[in-house]
């Protein structure tokens, strides 16, 4: 059961469904990274399953309780759980993003769990990036 409902009629950019072999049924996305986030753990043998925007996150920015959706949740071959943000790399030059994702990246590590940022960097370069090495990369927990 997805926390928000992902494709609405209302909101910019672009939405859709991914018909997952995966899964045996449709995925939800919200933009083409995601899309092709989607992609990219269909044809991943490390990933055993994934859903979209499955859970609320609470973490703590300037002493205020926030909520967050993360974009996935993978089930690794390995019994590992990570969740998955998508985001274009520009977006996280921003100083305010930089420290929202810093923020729910302490709330994740708090609790021994995994929180990767994939970008199109990673997206693009996936098809030749070993899933695994690239999420770990990508973990913003790691370090502390």
């Amino acid at each position: 059961m997805l926390s928000r409902k992902v494709v609405t009629r209302s909101g910019r950019g672009f939405r859709g469904y991914f018909p997952s072999k995966k899964l045996n049924r449709s995925v939800q996305f919200e933009s083409l990274l995601e899309r092709d986030a989607i992609k990219l753990f269909e044809s991943s043998k490390e990933v055993v399953t994934y859903k979209e925007q499955p859970t609320i996150i609470y973490y703590y920015l300037d002493d205020i309780q926030k909520r967050y959706h993360p974009d996935f949740e993978l089930v690794l071959q390995d019994g590992d759980i990570v969740h998955v943000e998508v985001k274009p790399s520009i977006h996280l030059t921003t100083i305010k993003l930089s420290v929202k994702y810093q923020a729910i990246a302490q709330s994740y590590f708090s609790r021994a769990e995994t929180f990767v940022v994939l970008t199109e960097n990673e997206l693009r370069a996936g098809a030749s990036l070993d899933l695994y090495q690239t999420l770990n990369n990508n973990n913003l927990n790691m370090g502390g």
